[in-house]
């Protein structure tokens, strides 16, 4: 049996194609496990490390802001620090909480309610700064979501970019 030139190209295609797609599978399982390594308690929920890492991004930018990032640098520092307070508080637990059963269940519920009103709150601390930058007329108003101050903040600093 011969192979053909282009029988030869199509094999090595595949291959390359699965692996890559071994690798895509080996680089989600090490993330996994490295954001889970504290917690082996129950399976942290991504969305919400997604936002805390957005609120990052969004304070990151505002500190890099040749203008602004001096003259908020105090309140910057600080909303930081919530972040990755909040963020360290996620992702490890106390291995007694397993022992609780339901009643450790129900402890690690509430622990990421209180955690995500303090994102919540760490969230609107910068629609805050970002309003006061912007100069707008509407007043300040406190997101109820995690979801809906990290789109406000979004708007904002567009705002600011233009």
């Amino acid at each position: 049996m011969k192979y053909s030139f282009f029988s030869r190209i199509r094999d090595i295609l595949l291959l390359c194609m699965l692996l890559f797609l071994v690798k895509v599978a080996l680089d989600r399982t090490f993330s996994f496990i490295a954001v889970h390594k504290d917690s082996i308690i129950h399976e942290l929920d991504r969305s919400f490390i997604d936002q805390i890492y957005t609120a990052q991004r969004q304070l990151h930018f505002l500190e890099q802001h040749p203008v602004y990032g001096d003259t908020y640098a105090i309140a910057i520092a600080e909303m930081k620090s919530a972040l990755a307070t909040i963020e360290e508080k996620y992702k490890k637990n106390s291995p007694g909480l397993a022992l609780l059963g339901p009643i450790g269940s129900a402890a690690i519920v509430i622990k990421e309610e209180q955690l995500q009103q303090k994102l919540v709150e760490t969230i609107n601390d910068l629609n805050k700064i970002l309003i006061s930058i912007n100069q707008t007329s509407e007043a300040f108003s406190p997101a109820q979501t995690v979801n809906d101050a990290l789109n406000i903040n979004k708007q904002l600093l567009q705002d600011i970019i233009t």
